[in-house]
């Protein structure tokens, strides 16, 4: 009986015990259900607390910010949509929802969605020839057979030279049609269509001028009929100067551009004739009223007339090479966050953006500064609401080295700077890379989202560090002639000896003079390249550096010629002949860097 009585009193504890358990399983799982129902960003960040948790962002980066405009939408609906910081940091304006940004970049998103809108309606066709809608002969610099398509302007692989000059303006009466700068300017064809992703303005720009002539409008006028004014977004303009919305210009007036450091950029306000590619201004509310309605809650769809054209744009239409990896949606860049979302960023002289959205999940993100190159939050503030983005690709080689973007130039001057920003990664680097192409163990190139980058044989790294070294010795030799030629003259003149010379003496330091004009000259090229000085306003630098290598050629003929013909001192033969090696290295680095054209 007593052992009856212990297991009755064990049953007993059991049943309390499943009982208890019972009711906490109970009570918890309509506590676990209400988490699981409140709404989040892909990060998880619950939207009742969104604004709380960028308020304290943009706080704890407040000392590196001028201002920044935020909106995130849910559903279609304004969840969160706050500006911070100041407009104009020297007239302390602050920013508001009503200030306007610089798009950038992002404004080719208006470009494949008005390309999508005729697509639809069948005026145009994806794989076909672009040059099946232009005019006769209007790309004259094509290297390849292989054709362009709309869809290689939408994956920015139809192979172009970069653009850095004649992009942008500082004054609009700079500005040239849309046509006519296609024409002007050009590039040339480097690259065979589909071999590699270089982002191109000029492939952009290209693609609203089909958009043009397919619809009979200028393509600002196009995006105000068929996307501005079904958005109802009316503080936005795309026309080059915002000729078409003063109110626009007029804000566009009172906000300032900066550095990401806080320094004001005295020119910030630039005017591109390529707009379609970059010439977006407008506020944040209207951008996220684009992002809304690519992402239709209802089935009402404001951009096209059947939600399947909708559903083919954003659907992957490029993957990384030798994977099944999606990268592009035409146009809109594929990246993986916590989910899989779609963006595209942009950047100006002083302003920074990037518009991210998941369908997913409805949710969308838009970020606006007035600082170039801003990465707290265009990149930062976008991780934290997204979700960080990782890379799990492996390496095997070793295959580390310098990799140059495909986005690049390869003649004229501006040529230097894509040269200069060559990256020297290490294996663990490239596993950081969204995709790495290899063959019998040698990487062939690397991929990001918005650029492929190809590797750069040791032979022209060194080349490069060549051409910078004798550049130098050119420098240090031509200094030193004309100083101590001065030197010597002061002696002469302070002594009032008969100054000596050679009959040659003339040539030899006149060169040298030149030489060193030719330093200051070329500074002063790129330093208004930089401005955004028209190549018109250009030309009278790189005709001088063109003039210097005629003088340093007739300088190197005459010096052989006086050398042969009359006896030198040893010491003055040296002096020349220094002056002669002098003029030849600046010379070739003139041609070499293509510091004429």
């Amino acid at each position: 009986m007593q052992i009856d009585r212990r297991y009755h009193g064990l049953n007993k504890i059991i049943v309390g015990v499943l009982v208890l358990a019972l009711i906490i399983v109970t009570c918890a799982v309509p506590v676990y259900a209400e988490v699981e129902n409140v709404e989040t960003t892909p990060s998880r960040i619950a939207l009742s607390s969104l604004e709380e948790t960028i308020d304290s962002y943009v706080a704890t980066n407040q000392k590196n910010t001028a201002a920044v405009s935020v909106v995130a939408i849910k559903n279609g609906e304004t969840v969160v949509n706050k500006a911070y910081g100041y407009a104009d940091l020297e007239q302390q304006r602050k920013a508001d929802i009503s200030t306007v940004f610089e798009w950038g970049s992002t404004s080719k998103l208006l470009v494949w969605t008005s390309m999508m809108q005729l697509v639809e309606q069948g005026k145009l066709d994806l794989h076909t020839d672009i040059q099946e809608y232009l005019p006769e002969g209007f790309l004259k610099k094509l290297e390849y057979d292989a054709p362009i398509t709309l869809l290689n302007l939408m994956h920015h692989n139809s192979g172009w030279e970069d653009i850095l000059i004649d992009l942008w303006y500082s004054s609009e009466k700079d500005i040239l049609d849309l046509e006519e700068a296609l024409q002007k300017f050009e590039p040339r064809q480097i690259d065979k269509p589909e071999s590699v992703v270089a982002y191109s303005n000029y492939g952009t720009a290209m693609a609203a001028y089909i958009v043009e002539v397919q619809s009979g409008q200028p393509f600002y006028k196009y995006v105000n009929e068929h996307i501005f004014k079904p958005l109802n977004m009316r503080d936005t303009s795309i026309h080059p100067s915002q000729y078409d919305n003063l109110n626009v210009l007029k804000r566009r007036n009172e906000i300032q551009g900066y550095t990401t450091n806080l320094k004001l950029i005295p020119k910030n306000r630039a005017y591109i004739s390529l707009y379609p590619a970059g010439g977006a201004i407008g506020t944040a509310e209207d951008a996220a009223k684009f992002l809304a309605a690519l992402m239709p809650v209802d089935g009402s769809n404001l951009l096209f007339e059947n939600n399947a054209t909708l559903d083919e744009m954003l659907s992957t239409s490029l993957y990384y090479d030798g994977t099944s990896t999606p990268r592009i949606a035409h146009g809109f860049f594929e990246v993986e966050y916590w989910v899989p979302a779609l963006e595209h960023a942009g950047s100006t002289a002083g302003f920074s953006s990037r518009f991210v959205f998941d369908r997913e999940s409805n949710f969308g993100l838009v970020v606006m500064t007035n600082q170039s190159n801003e990465m707290a939050y265009s990149v930062g503030l976008v991780q934290k609401v997204f979700g960080s983005s990782f890379s799990t690709n492996s390496i095997e080689s070793e295959s580390g080295g310098y990799y140059l973007p495909a986005r690049r130039v390869v003649s004229g001057f501006t040529k230097a700077y894509s040269m200069l920003s060559l990256q020297n990664y290490t294996t663990f680097d490239l596993s950081n890379f969204a995709n790495v192409v290899e063959r019998n163990g040698t990487v062939e190139k690397v991929s990001m989202s918005y650029n492929d980058f190809l590797p750069v044989s040791n032979l022209t790294i060194n080349g490069i560090k060549a051409s910078f070294i004798a550049l130098a010795v050119a420098m240090l030799l031509s200094m030193r002639a004309t100083i101590g030629y001065f030197i010597r003259l002061s002696k002469y003149k302070l002594k009032n000896w008969e100054r000596p010379g050679t009959g040659f003496d003339k040539y030899h330091i006149a060169i040298n003079i030149a030489s060193l004009a030719l330093i200051l000259n070329t500074i002063l090229l790129f330093m208004r390249a930089l401005g955004f000085a028209p190549y018109s306003s250009l030309r009278i630098h790189l005709t001088l550096n063109l003039v210097y290598v005629i003088l340093a050629v007739a300088y190197l003929v005459l010096m052989f010629y006086k050398l042969m013909k009359r006896s030198y001192s040893k010491k003055q033969k040296a002096v020349y002949i220094m002056s002669g090696i002098s003029a030849f290295l600046f010379a070739a680095f003139i041609v070499g860097w293509d510091l004429y054209f």
